[in-house]
């Protein structure tokens, strides 16, 4: 018989071989050992313990648990297997025991940011999703950049239907180092969203550095650092919503609160009740958001865009006569007196000086011809006509497309203030016109 120091050796080697053995996969060998080590000594805590995770691992639960609960019972309170148990217990789905085990491995380690998060999944297991907030909340306190909360919060919050606050705690996780492999678009996008502007002009101008021209960049660079603009890039407009095409109704409805078809039907529907039989251009028509609006008033509905992938979705649509990839200005200057109504939602916030917009469109207008269209609203206090927003969409003075408007010889059936989308929940404020051209030839 050994000595109780070489007793003591052999268990002490015993159970290192048992947990070498777990901790390589190597389930078979540990397993024989740690009984190994239970025949030396039968309530050796860390074998019963780990012979429990082990044992969960290869199904056998219930048995796994029990050896668990003995250690816990023969051994002094461990924050780490106190974890253990609950994350058997929870894959289980025995949600009370796991609490109660993380709620214990808590008040050992309070400081331990994982342990909230473990006590947060629980939680939201159990459908107490503010409990579950609360401890993600804990785990933020002790640990602001712990990436497993801030997932986990995003995704109780887009569960609740919060899709800002879901957003909030996405964008928070990836602006996170590293950044190597991530999108810069998106980082900037984040940031933005954070309300970090310079953080995001400054990404724009790191990406500019390497890529000297890319259009994403240069424009985003020039809407979050306040540089002034005209327009908006051609090659901007291409790629932007090429890429946004698949799923921009979606994005555009759901998460934008979109509203820019129904204020277009409710402006028609009031001041050109029964009018039908026009030629109807929808010029910038995007994935044909408008083509249902705008068919009851066409003879022929034509739809015009920059984009070949949003032209695409459009082509869906039963409603377009014919399909164009234009420029807008472009496409009414090549066809004048050709239109009885145009209509462009969504598209003059992409134009910076509304000009050579509207001397188009009265080259294209028929007499007595109506535009209906929509800009964004800029802040009153600001001077200039228009600026370019950090969103990267330009803002209108109500007074300068009045201005324009008159310029071009058409006169205002309507003007009112409404708003078409939602962003970071705020309604962006808005502005709804209905124009019409003259009805007789203007003297020379």
């Amino acid at each position: 018989m050994p000595s109780a120091g070489t007793l003591d050796k052999l268990i002490e080697e015993s159970f290192t071989s048992a947990f070498n053995h777990h901790a390589a996969g190597r389930l078979e060998e540990a397993e024989e050992d740690y009984r190994v080590t239970l025949a030396m000594q039968e309530h050796h805590a860390p074998a019963q313990h780990y012979l429990g995770v082990l044992l969960h691992q290869c199904g056998r639960h219930e048995e796994g648990l029990a050896l668990m609960y003995e250690a816990a019972r023969t051994a002094p309170a461990d924050a780490g297997w106190c974890n253990d148990l609950g994350n058997v217990l929870f894959a289980c789905g025995h949600f009370d025991q796991a609490s109660l085990a993380y709620g214990q491995a808590i008040t050992l380690r309070p400081d331990d940011a994982q342990l909230w998060t473990n006590l947060a999944a629980t939680r939201r297991a159990q459908n107490q999703h503010q409990a579950a907030i609360d401890a993600c909340e804990q785990a933020l306190l002790r640990d602001p950049h712990y990436l497993v909360a801030l997932h986990q919060l995003a995704d109780i919050y887009l569960q609740l239907g919060d899709t800002m606050q879901s957003s909030r705690y996405q964008c928070m996780a990836y602006v996170l180092p590293p950044h190597e492999g991530k999108s810069r678009e998106l980082l900037a996008t984040c940031c933005y969203f954070l309300g970090r502007i310079d953080e995001a002009a400054e990404i724009c101008r790191q990406w500019l550095l390497e890529e000297p021209g890319h259009p994403i960049a240069s424009h985003m660079h020039a809407a979050y650092a306040g540089l002034p603009r005209q327009t908006v890039p051609r090659d901007y407009i291409v790629r932007r919503f090429d890429d946004y095409a698949d799923h921009f109704d979606s994005k555009l409805l759901a998460q934008l609160d979109y509203r820019g078809p129904q204020v277009l039907a409710q402006v028609l529907q009031g001041c050109l009740p029964g009018l039908s039989g026009l030629d109807v251009l929808d010029a910038g028509c995007g994935t044909g958001l408008c083509a249902a609006v705008l068919a009851p008033y066409a003879r022929r509905l034509e739809g015009i865009d920059l984009s070949p992938n949003m032209l695409r979705h459009a082509g869906r649509h039963p409603h377009y006569s014919t399909l164009a990839q234009a420029e807008v200005v472009e496409w009414m200057v090549a066809h004048p007196a050709h239109y009885d109504l145009v209509a462009t939602c969504d598209v003059l916030i992409y134009c910076g000086q509304l000009i050579d917009f509207f001397e188009a469109l009265r080259t294209t207008l028929r007499r007595a011809g109506h535009v209906i269209f929509t800009v964004e609203l800029a802040d009153a206090e600001q001077q200039a006509s228009y600026t370019l927003h950090a969103s990267g969409r330009f803002r209108h003075q109500r007074s300068y497309v009045e201005k324009c408007l008159s310029a071009a010889g058409l006169q205002v059936v309507l003007m009112r203030e409404d708003s078409l989308r939602v962003e970071m929940q705020q309604a962006v404020p808005g502005l709804v016109v209905l124009a019409r051209a003259a009805d007789t030839e203007e003297p020379d």
